[in-house]
């Protein structure tokens, strides 16, 4: 009997899109991406309407500043705190935050509501992103973590994709409060999700009390090989990848004349392609060679991101940019699941933190330096950079060992 059930084979782990509570987290996630996109264009409309283009431009760079000066303590709370509770607070806030200015738009709508709006956003995502860090590895088993990855990038792109048309169809009929309304209510549904959640039980060891200040969050990572290879090269990916797709399509279209029909037919392909790669990756998950397939993905992708700026064809444009989407999934999926799977519990609201500081509360000051790059030297030498730094991070994947033979749980 003994050797009967030593012999037996390991229970069979069933996809991430299987279990029940990931697919609510999922879509409860999903659907917040999409009243904040809704909120961005209602703020941007707004924003132009009551002042000028150049006051939308800085109150979309606003809500970047809570993220970048409170993130990393953020990661800190979370790993002395509930995850999960700290999401559903935050996103209580926030909907609280929404009907208030809701009911001050219909009376006086003004740049300061705005102002004070984006500023609470910020700050309850320097809490939230590194809460959802440290909360979804814990709805899944390690050898689910790929495929978790993908179904959240696969339809939190889908959310994007459809929120900012919605956004332009409810500011069109309803104007501000009609969005901030509908944002409110999409953080509601997130609150549901989460709160039906049961996520596993965080693995501590007696010393970890000890160890939950920012310094040794940073102390961690840096003494880890794979955390501090992943974060590296996902920085250098981040910046050379951020710049061209948020600012220089928009001056490719405009110095190859294809206008504002191109810059959508630029992002569509970008789109398309990076909803392809996350359900590609939803059948089909690599555990071997990490570091190469990622190096592979960032080297396209640094090229691609030039071809806009060099080329005069629109069709040739949007290839490179589905190429780009194609190549930005399976780096960015393959590479946070490693992340995931090297960090300790102890820390993973500090590790998430770290990450999102470095993959979101960077842009906008990689983007204002694109643009201010694209201004000086000229677009191509601005967006040559920007793919050098993917080809970078493309060496540092098979250059540094951590990476080159990183695997992931079978």
């Amino acid at each position: 009997m003994t050797a009967t059930l030593l012999d037996a084979p390991a229970p069979r782990v069933v996809p991430a899109y299987r279990v029940p509570q990931f697919r609510r987290y999922a879509t409860g996630q999903a659907v917040s991406v999409l009243g904040d996109q809704v909120w961005y264009v209602a703020l941007s409309w707004a924003a132009v309407q009551i002042a000028s283009p150049g006051v939308a431009g800085v109150l979309l760079s606003i809500s970047a500043l809570p993220r970048l000066a409170l993130m990393l303590f953020g990661g800190v709370l979370v790993d002395r705190r509930d995850p999960r509770r700290l999401m559903v607070h935050s996103d209580l806030v926030r909907g609280l935050i929404c009907v208030a200015a809701a009911a001050v738009a219909v009376w006086q709508p003004s740049v300061l509501l705005l102002v004070v709006v984006a500023l609470a956003f910020g700050a309850a995502d320097a809490v939230f992103l590194p809460a959802a860090g440290a909360l979804q590895p814990r709805l899944l088993d390690p050898t689910q973590y790929a495929g978790g990855n993908a179904l959240t990038s696969t339809v939190n792109r889908l959310a994007l994709t459809l929120g900012a048309p919605l956004g332009g169809v409810l500011v069109a009929t309803g104007g501000l409060p009609t969005a901030l309304v509908v944002n409110a209510v999409t953080f509601g549904i997130s609150v549901l999700a989460l709160r039906s959640l049961r996520p596993s039980a965080a693995v501590l060891s007696t010393s970890d009390a000890s160890k939950s200040g920012l310094r040794d969050g940073l102390r961690y990572i840096a003494r880890h090989r794979v955390l501090r290879a992943t974060i590296l090269v996902g920085l250098l990916g981040n910046l050379g990848f951020v710049g061209p797709m948020n600012v220089g399509l928009a001056l490719a279209s405009q110095s190859s004349g294809w206008g504002a029909t191109g810059v959508g037919l630029l992002l569509s392909g970008f789109g398309i392609g990076a909803i392809v790669a996350g359900l590609a990756m939803l059948r089909r998950r690599p555990v071997r060679h990490i570091g190469p397939i990622a190096g592979v993905c960032f080297a396209l992708q640094g090229i691609a991101v030039v071809i806009p700026a060099v080329t005069g064809s629109l069709p040739l444009a949007v290839a490179a940019t589905a190429v780009a989407g194609l190549t930005s999934g399976p780096a960015g999926i393959l590479l946070g699941s490693l992340t995931q799977s090297a960090t300790e519990d102890a820390f993973r609201g500090r590790v998430s933190s770290v990450n999102s500081l470095a993959n979101l509360g960077l842009t906008p000051l990689v983007m204002a330096a694109v643009g201010w790059a694209a201004d000086l030297f000229g677009l191509v030498p601005a967006m040559t950079v920007s793919g050098a730094l993917e080809v970078l991070a493309a060496v540092g994947c098979v250059a540094l060992p951590a990476l080159r033979s990183a695997r992931l749980p079978r």
